[in-house]
């Protein structure tokens, strides 16, 4: 894999998919984030199993691609060496599948790498109908409730927070016990099954940090995990198992 990219895209893409990356992580390959670089672009990947962030920089964004291939590179250096690299173009190209080199003008760094074949698979799947709904008014509803997400290990239901839907009427909720926030909007279209779902407070939190405009999010939803994809953002979290209590 050898190729050239501006510095600023490459930092955006590696910020928003290294919220995935958890210091609890006990399998040492999901500390790094794994970089393929294919025909249509570059795809960066981190998951800690419970929450995968996937982000897609397109090959017309990159300045130059001499050979396509893939790596997994440890998170924590390669965010710093890109942040400080005085340049506005990056040169990163693999060594023996084990090694990267980071270029800038005046600087180059070398840091050994972690096997690909050793990064598990991750499923992503897709809904026919996928609930559509814009980024501003998600992230709103994000903001209006999280903030009466529970805490405490011992009441693992209410650390997340809980949605529901049924027809066009989406319902968010969060408590934990003591305070309760509750938004309840009319969606554009109608939904054919009652959903009743509760993503894990911290990763619709690491959600919120990603959204930035209006762009139209959409959420595809499972009986254990859900999906969003956000530009050319694909967020894959896991659902609490259980049920939510009845705050009504």
């Amino acid at each position: 894999m050898k190729f050239t990219i501006e510095k600023n895209i490459l930092l955006e893409n590696l910020g928003n998919v290294t919220k995935a990356i958890s210091i609890k992580n006990v399998i040492p390959v999901l500390n790094g984030i794994k970089m393929e670089l294919k025909d249509d672009g570059l795809y960066l990947t981190a998951s800690d199993t419970d929450l995968t962030i996937k982000s897609f920089i397109k090959r017309d964004k990159i300045k130059r691609v001499e050979e396509e291939g893939s790596i997994v590179i440890q998170s924590k250096y390669i965010n710093e060496i890109i942040r400080k690299l005085p340049d506005d173009t990056v040169d990163i190209e693999v060594i023996d599948g084990l090694k990267v080199i980071i270029k800038a003008k005046t600087s180059q760094f070398s840091l050994n790498c972690l096997r690909v074949e050793d990064y598990p698979a991750i499923k992503i799947d897709y809904q026919k109908d996928p609930i559509i709904i814009k980024g501003g008014l998600f992230k709103s509803i994000i903001k209006q409730t999280s903030f009466a997400i529970g805490t405490q290990e011992s009441r693992p239901m209410l650390t997340g927070l809980n949605m529901k839907i049924q027809g066009n009427i989406l319902e968010v909720t969060a408590t934990d016990s003591y305070r309760l926030a509750k938004k309840t909007i009319a969606l554009d279209d109608f939904v054919k099954e009652e959903i009743d779902i509760t993503i894990p407070g911290n990763n619709i939190n690491e959600l919120d940090k990603i959204i930035n405009d209006d762009e139209p999010i959409e959420m595809h939803i499972f009986t254990n995990k859900i999906l969003f994809l956000y530009k050319n953002i694909t967020f894959q979290s896991n659902l609490l198992s259980g049920t939510y209590p009845n705050t009504n």
